[in-house]
């Protein structure tokens, strides 16, 4: 199969690093598109010449595979759409969020109120956090023609099969996609830094715990040593294993510094835990440093290990 993968970067001004846009093409398929990148006019404008740069015009995309819902990944979903009468598909779980974007804005803005409140976040920090995330209602639209995907679907485009690997973690609709030996990763495995667990999806829970699962997953892949990881963002690699590794020992390393921040006798919320492990937060990473510990807590709670002394306050159990 005369396969060829291009990697596009697409800028992404709201958070951590550029957003990796992956084009499949072969003589026998349609173009495929994994991911999209945030919707900004500059961002269309570059995914539009750098598809020219592989002799690949937005007409010629015939379908949009979406790791997850968020809008780095999956706010040009609905632009794409329109210009080409592509398909887009995203597992079922992160479908809501994806095809009524616009239409869930602000109930999502309340979940994420009720969880920062859950979180412990001062009222006045939670507003300046409103006021970020007021931002990210423009940088997207409602994909609601967007097809359902579910765990071990193999999708079929021509030539090119496409094996779905639902990895919940990140978002509760985290998905890979499996080509051969090739594995998209989306936001599920990075190459430089851990994806946030607990902060970025607040309509389920026990994040942390299905996020190490899925990892699981990867590692127990057929030939995982051979496998060649496609981030969300970053450079690809090959080999998973030594990466899941890293980040197994991570997050067992952040229980421990919890746990150690509690063994003084107080009883702290989530956020004031996120202070002292990551210093002074800001902007979206309130949320990020907040959430992420919560997840870790949510897990030592189910374990025995802590409980909460008052609601919102976790203290180590005696």
């Amino acid at each position: 199969m005369d396969l060829t993968i291009s990697q596009i970067s697409i800028p992404n001004p709201y958070f951590e690093s550029p957003t990796n846009v992956f084009l499949i093409r072969s003589s026998q398929s349609p173009p495929v598109l994994i991911d999209t990148g945030i919707s900004t006019e500059e961002s269309f404008s570059l995914l539009r010449r750098e598809l020219a740069k592989h002799s690949c015009s937005l007409k010629d995309i015939a379908v949009v595979l979406l790791t997850h819902k968020h809008i780095d990944h999956s706010g040009l979903a609905r632009a794409i759409q329109d210009e080409s009468g592509a398909v887009v598909y995203v597992h079922s779980d992160d479908w809501t969020d994806v095809a009524l974007f616009e239409e869930r804005h602000e109930r999502v803005s309340q979940l994420y109120l009720e969880a920062m409140r859950r979180w412990g976040i001062p009222e006045e920090v939670i507003v300046q956090v409103g006021h970020f995330r007021s931002r990210f209602a423009g940088l997207g639209r409602s994909v609601p023609t967007a097809q359902k995907i579910s765990d071990g679907q193999i999708l079929r485009f021509g030539e090119v099969e496409l094996h779905v690997l639902h990895t919940p973690g990140h978002t509760q609709g985290s998905v890979c996609f499996l080509l051969g030996e090739k594995l998209f990763a989306g936001d599920h495995l990075l190459p430089t830094y851990t994806s946030n667990v607990g902060a970025t999806d607040v309509t389920t829970d026990g994040h942390l715990e299905k996020f190490l699962a899925s990892l699981k997953r990867i590692l127990e892949l057929p030939n995982a040593e051979r496998l060649e990881i496609y981030p969300g963002h970053g450079q690809p690699w090959t080999d998973p294993r030594p990466r899941i590794t890293k980040i197994f020992k991570h997050h067992y390393e952040r229980t421990d510094r919890i746990l150690k921040i509690l063994s003084d006798g107080q009883a702290l919320t989530a956020f004031e835990i996120a202070q002292k492990l990551f210093g002074r937060l800001k902007d979206y990473h309130v949320l990020l440093g907040a959430g992420e510990v919560y997840a870790h807590l949510e897990v030592l709670e189910s374990q025995g290990r802590i409980c909460q002394s008052e609601p919102n306050r976790f203290a180590l159990r005696t």
